[in-house]
């Protein structure tokens, strides 16, 4: 039995996401059996995620460099990895996401980094980014 998007989240890193009115996987590149690859994804809401109860980072202007160099770095590493695939290179180019002061950011490394996920909620736009990657 396969998991949903959710329980997958749930059970690889530990989030329970509500369920968005409109989920949209920007980027897929699973390869194998064991569940290898990466995934941009957009979670689009109808009201507002409350992230009181959760792990979720409010961010500070301070702490925005910080979730904006988390994707970038996962942008890098997919395209280096995809050997600048064309159509990997046209979603970040369509899809620039950049989080700003009180979005709400969430990271995660398993296995020495192999394994990684960022999460950015847009606060103002009430769309939640998913930037995951097995290795």
């Amino acid at each position: 039995m396969f998991l949903d998007e959710y329980e997958a989240l749930e059970k690889s890193w530990g989030i329970d996401l509500p369920r968005a009115a409109e989920v949209k996987s920007l980027l897929t590149t699973e390869n194998n059996a064991r569940g290898d690859g990466e995934w941009f994804t957009k979670y689009s809401y109808s009201k507002p995620i409350n992230f009181a109860e959760t792990t979720f980072v409010q961010l500070t202007t301070q702490q925005v460099a910080e979730a904006n160099n988390k994707i970038e770095n996962f942008k890098i590493r997919t395209i280096k990895f995809r050997q600048n695939e064309q159509s990997v290179v046209e979603v970040f180019k369509t899809h620039v996401i950049q989080a700003a002061e009180g979005d709400y950011y969430f990271y995660k490394a398993l296995d020495h980094g192999n394994d990684t996920i960022v999460l950015l909620y847009k606060t103002a736009d009430k769309e939640l980014y998913k930037y995951e990657w097995h290795q």
